[in-house]
């Protein structure tokens, strides 16, 4: 299995590159360690501490109904399935990723800011500056910040990091 999630993942890569030929493609994005992988993380997003914990949110919609927002867990860049959850978002009618973000992040953090659960050392947002945002406002209303928050902005293959004034590319 793991062989043939790489050589997925080679391939999907040799595909990319040729749509996109004129970009420089990062090769330190693709390792087979993960621990070298989180270092990298850690490096780039300039964290002291090492990287154990990482959870990331997205949000789907059926035809503009029924959003709902995944979480998804990795310790040590394996994943953790029984971390995974699913919020059926209650507080946003129609299509609104920002304030659809917005509720996960409230829904999932709020112990986590009054110190009865550990917040993972990066949350991932799907998404954008404007996503990455609207996560940020949801943990400015907690008593306790994350460590890190970024967002993933796929179509840009760029990423947000919190307290920067740019993007990673």
């Amino acid at each position: 299995a793991t062989l043939r999630d790489q050589i997925k993942a080679l391939r999907a890569l040799s595909e990319r590159s040729r749509f996109a030929a004129d970009k420089t493609i990062q090769t330190e994005v693709f390792f087979q360690d993960h621990r070298s992988g989180l270092k990298n993380l850690q490096d780039v997003l300039e964290m002291p501490e090492p990287i154990r914990s990482i959870e990331c949110i997205d949000i789907a919609h059926f035809q503009g109904e029924a959003t709902v927002g995944s979480l998804v867990c990795f310790i040590d860049g394996r994943p953790f399935k029984n971390g995974y959850r699913r919020f059926r978002i209650r507080t946003v009618t129609g299509v609104d990723d920002y304030k659809s973000i917005a509720e996960v992040v409230s829904r999932r953090y709020r112990d986590a800011g009054q110190n009865a659960e550990l917040y993972p050392d990066v949350i991932v947002i799907d998404g954008g500056l404007g996503q990455l945002h609207a996560a940020e406002g949801a943990f400015a209303e907690m008593d306790a910040r994350p460590p890190m928050v970024i967002s993933l902005a796929k179509r840009e293959e760029e990423s947000y990091v919190q307290a920067r004034s740019g993007p990673v590319k």
